[in-house]
């Protein structure tokens, strides 16, 4: 699970255990047990909460992207190859390194491992970029 994910399921699970408490202290009138009643309650939903966050993270191809962004953030990017072609298909550039890389609708952008900045438009080309094995 990502970092953003973990902050959100302590903002959740808090959230629910406070609800929990409040709720059992005013359907039980102050009364002890129902503050064991509400928080054994929101504790059941924090575990389901958990759950459905960890099945989210492990099974969906959008969790396991947000994981791969986390791990290129916190390992300063990830191993790459970039090779950008002109229109004809002829190999122009490559450079392979770990960086992280920024795109929009007409560039890409990446500081490889010597500090340099690379800016590469491609409307007028291809480029990919290849994940490599560490």
């Amino acid at each position: 699970m990502t970092v953003a994910g973990w902050i959100g399921f302590i903002i959740i699970a808090l959230t629910l255990i406070a609800f929990g408490i409040i709720m059992g202290l005013v359907v039980s009138d102050g009364e002890v047990y129902g503050v064991i009643i509400g928080t054994l309650i929101a504790f059941i939903l924090c575990v389901v909460v958990f759950a459905g966050m960890r099945w989210y993270f492990n099974n969906t191809a959008s969790g396991a992207r947000a994981y791969k962004t986390q791990e290129s953030n916190f390992n300063m990017g990830i191993n790459r190859k970039v090779t950008v072609y002109d229109m004809e298909g002829d190999v122009i550039q490559e450079y392979e390194g770990k960086f992280d890389i920024e795109y929009d609708n007409d560039r890409i952008l990446f500081d490889d491992e010597h500090g340099l900045r690379h800016i590469i438009y491609y409307p007028t080309g291809t480029v990919i970029v290849d994940e490599l094995g560490d």
